[in-house]
């Protein structure tokens, strides 16, 4: 496969996750979380709370798809200008699939039993997150305000999702009983969890390049993610041949960014990532752009 045609397949793959992802999360809040009466965290939950507040209070009936695309349009500025245009993009398409799919995926109860809607609901969100975020993007909203704060103070983007929530639980509480935000806690929880099982920004990687391309590697490198790189200098078992490892640590935010940057430098180029417990010294976490 030329580089052309790999660069292509991996745009592919990308927006087919970013588009399962986003049905995930648009299942979960028509199939199970609105049947019951829950609500989800972030800027999702918020917009349920006007939706509940315009058609109970006014009598208007407000769509909830429209809605999440018109509030996130400032969230999507903050991630195009802090974040990175990559990072932006797979964003704007998820917001634009969330709201497509919200018109065309049917509200459908599945079971009468709100513990059984918490669990599910929380647990698809937290699937359709994760996936989406694991690829270096994200769903929008807090998902956006999450990634950077987790990239700006470190600590994992479930965690912060889940600080940010708190509001979201008092006026669920305060609008269908405390019940109903015991149920809401239950939901943030297991998707939080399952965010952080699939996803997780905050672990630092050390990546090993075996590569016969190494100015070219390292300057592809360093241009796009500005990461500082060791040369261990080698040659092959068997062919005999001179061939450089480089080594470099990168957050794992960077490491799908870092992976598609090799194999567009170099096919044949062989990558061992390893989990790094811990890092010292002249390491800096990725920057915000």
């Amino acid at each position: 496969m030329n580089v052309l045609k790999r660069g292509l397949y991996t745009k592919l793959k990308n927006a087919f996750v970013v588009a399962f992802g986003s049905f995930l999360f648009v299942v979960a809040i028509q199939m199970f979380i609105l049947p019951a009466g829950i609500f989800v965290g972030g800027l999702t939950g918020i917009l349920q709370l006007l939706v509940w507040a315009a058609e109970s209070m006014l009598g208007i009936d407000i769509s909830l798809g429209g809605l999440v695309f018109v509030a996130n349009m400032p969230i999507l500025w903050l991630a195009w200008n802090s974040i990175g245009k990559r990072f932006a993009i797979l964003t704007i398409i998820s917001v634009g699939l969330q709201s497509v799919f919200f018109e065309i995926v049917p509200i459908h109860i599945f079971s009468d039993d709100m513990l059984l809607n918490a669990v599910f609901g929380g647990a698809l969100i937290g699937l359709g997150s994760g996936f989406i975020l694991k690829i270096g993007a994200s769903g929008g909203g807090m998902d956006v305000i999450s990634q950077f704060m987790s990239i700006k103070f470190d600590g994992s983007v479930g965690k912060h999702s889940f600080s940010i929530n708190v509001v979201v639980i008092l006026l669920a509480g305060l609008v269908g009983g405390w019940e109903i935000a015991l149920y809401t806690i239950l939901t943030m929880y297991i998707a939080s969890a399952i965010v952080d099982r699939v996803h997780t920004v905050h672990q630092n990687l050390t990546l090993y390049i075996v590569t016969k391309k190494q100015d070219n590697m390292i300057q592809e490198i360093w241009s796009n993610l500005y990461r500082g790189i060791t040369i261990l200098e080698g040659k092959g078992a068997y062919t005999k041949e001179p061939v450089s490892t480089l080594m470099m640590v990168v957050s794992s935010y960077e490491l799908y960014e870092a992976l598609e940057i090799i194999n567009s430098v170099d096919e044949a180029a062989f990558t061992n990532v390893v989990r790094s417990e811990r890092v010292q010294g002249n390491f800096i976490k990725k920057k915000p752009k």
